[in-house]
């Protein structure tokens, strides 16, 4: 008759708290630097992204919203760039009249929209196609830009009128006073 051998055991036995502590003891410098290489990195990408330009360059910050425009009304006689960004999550353009009319009168086309041909609108500023959600531009002052040569210029004191003129922002109320100071 044969008999069965006990199997064997494969439990390993549990180490002594001495020897955790000398095994914790032996990592805790690598530990250690792991943890402050993960801080130091951080911290360089923290400060990359505060310090990144990654909108668009110019003296004038405008952001265009669903459906606003947020500008200072009042700018200083000069040149200037326009630095616009569309924080809408609709497209939208900047453009810029000198005008005297107050900017919710301007004279408009039978589909509600600015008639930017009028003679009574001047040309000053315009983003050209229009900007994606997210999307910037610098704009400068163009001194006309409805002349066949438009060709950089001061803002000069008066009233002006900015709009995004796309179908139907007008008319929901993208237009905003500004006065240009000496």
């Amino acid at each position: 008759m044969t008999t069965l051998a006990e199997p064997e055991s494969h439990v390993t036995p549990r180490p002594s708290k001495t020897s955790l502590r000398e095994e914790w003891r032996d990592l805790r410098g690598t530990v250690l630097l792991v943890g402050l290489v993960v801080i130091g990195a951080a911290i360089a990408v923290g400060i990359g992204l505060a310090t990144s330009s990654s909108g668009p360059a110019g003296d004038v910050s405008v952001s265009l919203v669903n459906f606003g425009i947020k500008m200072p009304t009042s700018l200083r006689a000069g040149h200037h760039v326009f630095a616009v960004t569309n924080n809408g999550s609709v497209p939208h353009e900047f453009v810029l009249f000198r005008t005297t009319l107050p900017a919710n009168q301007l004279p408009v086309k039978p589909d509600g929209d600015v008639n930017e041909d009028s003679p009574l609108l001047h040309d000053v500023a315009d983003s050209g196609p229009s900007l994606a959600t997210g999307q910037g531009r610098s704009v400068p002052v163009v001194y006309d830009a409805n002349a066949s040569k438009p060709r950089p210029g001061p803002l000069t004191p008066g009233h002006y009128v900015a709009v995004c003129n796309l179908p139907g922002h007008y008319r929901l109320g993208m237009r905003l006073d500004i006065t240009v100071v000496g």
